[in-house]
């Protein structure tokens, strides 16, 4: 046991090196910690928040104060509360859309770049359509095809981020599958969804990892995108988007909390998704670490 705690204690002190031993590890723990924090306000919303996000607790438009510490909207709900909730529907949104669109896009990317030929070609042109689409207006159709609600929003942001996993896994499987351990495999008679999982999966798994954690940021701009425009969650849902949209009505009043704290929310969460995949991808891709 005491090769293995020593064994234990070198990988944990090589991670926390490579980490912390650069300007893009302090980076990666900053973008960290911003996602673990709108994690917990998800999490415990309801412990944290201090009023229903729902109803009227105040008057309509009440400026920042000791019992409303955000303002309140043009209904007099408060906006912390609301912000506070909100993180929970945009996690949600983020992580399902994510979840669908490599669920799609991975297994399709493994089976076009092994198999390559006419059903390689074929999948090669309906993922570069999609992906050559305007990703908002694609999403826009979608959902104003399907109609509100947390599951129609994922689709239609996943059907938007589904070719960029096909993308990365086809061309990461192209370029491994006439490598010598794939070949091996094949020599010792393995299956042919045993090589896609065991010996090429874990090898372009990576660039995944790096691809997933961008997309959350995206997910969650084209979420507030969707919502901001109408076709998001149905009020009186807290939802980020659609308080900006409510809250920019009433700029001209010089309300000018109800805009500015949903904004802030979005930017932030975006900022740390963005931050901790930069980390990420430096961590896992050696050559990007070796140019730097």
């Amino acid at each position: 046991m005491p090769e293995l705690e020593k064994f234990v204690s070198y990988r944990i002190g090589r991670i926390l090196k490579e980490l912390f031993g650069s300007s893009t590890g302090w980076i990666t723990f900053l973008g960290l910690m911003i996602l673990l924090f709108y994690t917990v306000l998800a999490v415990f919303a309801p412990y944290i928040a201090p009023y229903n996000p729902v109803k009227r607790v105040g008057r309509a438009l009440h400026s920042p104060s000791s019992a409303y510490k955000f303002g309140t909207d043009n209904l007099g709900r408060d906006v912390l509360s609301r912000v506070i909730y909100g993180a929970r529907i945009a996690l949600i949104i983020a992580f399902l859309s994510v979840v669908i669109a490599s669920a799609i896009g991975i297994p399709l990317g493994l089976i076009s770049g092994y198999i390559g030929g006419i059903f390689d070609r074929f999948m090669t042109l309906v993922m570069d359509a999609m992906y050559s689409f305007p990703g908002l207006i694609l999403a826009i159709a979608i959902a104003a095809l399907l109609g509100p609600g947390i599951f129609n929003i994922a689709i239609s942001i996943a059907v938007v981020y589904a070719p960029t996993y096909f993308k990365v896994i086809r061309n990461q499987v192209t370029s491994v599958k006439n490598e010598l351990y794939v070949e091996a495999a094949r020599a010792i008679g393995a299956k042919r969804w045993e090589i896609l999982l065991k010996y090429i999966l874990p090898n372009v798994f990576p660039s995944v990892v790096v691809v997933l954690s961008m997309n959350l940021a995206d997910a969650i701009m084209t979420e507030a995108g969707l919502s901001f425009l109408g076709l998001g969650i149905a009020p009186p849902t807290p939802d980020w988007g659609f308080d900006l949209s409510n809250g920019r009505r009433f700029i001209l009043s010089r309300a000018w909390w109800a805009l500015l704290y949903p904004g802030l929310a979005i930017i932030t969460v975006v900022l740390g998704f963005s931050m901790f995949s930069e980390g990420l991808n430096e961590f896992l891709n050696p050559n990007v670490r070796e140019k730097r």
